[in-house]
């Protein structure tokens, strides 16, 4: 398997199964300790609503600070993988979300509803196959409005 695959395989092992099932010990083998995420989707939703996480920072930081309330709040997430590309030492993917709103997310109490979401990410490897900078895309405006959110 060469590099491009390598890269492609633990991008999908990350986002199908790894965040979702809250698998910390898996991500810590495939991300160095100084990974940077840029979290462009739900950061500006959080901070739209006064309930700001970071936009950018460490992401195994943002894992321990919190996946576990956005575990919480959108439990039984199942992804599904549509498309990777890679080149050079980059994987971008789209993927699709979908979870139930079971606790209180960006304010908006759970609710036990389904929503559902598209996202893509970037992925940037290092030379010993670790991502060292993450960024996420989400249709944000669709996830905002099955949360409860009214446009005005």
């Amino acid at each position: 398997m060469n590099n491009l695959d390598k890269n492609k395989a633990v991008v999908e092992k990350l986002i199908v199964d790894a965040l979702p099932n809250n698998n910390v010990d898996f991500v810590k083998t495939v991300v160095t300790p100084e990974t940077v995420t840029h979290r462009v989707g739900f950061a500006d939703l959080y901070e739209a609503t006064g309930d700001a996480i970071p936009q950018d920072g460490n992401f195994m930081e943002w894992m321990r600070d919190g996946w576990d309330v956005l575990h919480a709040a959108l439990s039984d997430q199942k992804v599904e993988m549509k498309h990777m590309v890679a080149e050079d030492n980059k994987v971008i993917a789209q993927f699709h979300y979908n979870a139930t709103h079971s606790g209180t997310f960006a304010g908006q109490a759970g609710d036990n509803k389904k929503i559902t979401w598209d996202e893509f990410g970037i992925f940037i490897f290092n030379e010993e196959g670790k991502i060292t900078e993450m960024w996420y895309y989400i249709t944000e405006l669709s996830a905002a409005l099955q949360l409860g959110y009214k446009l005005k």
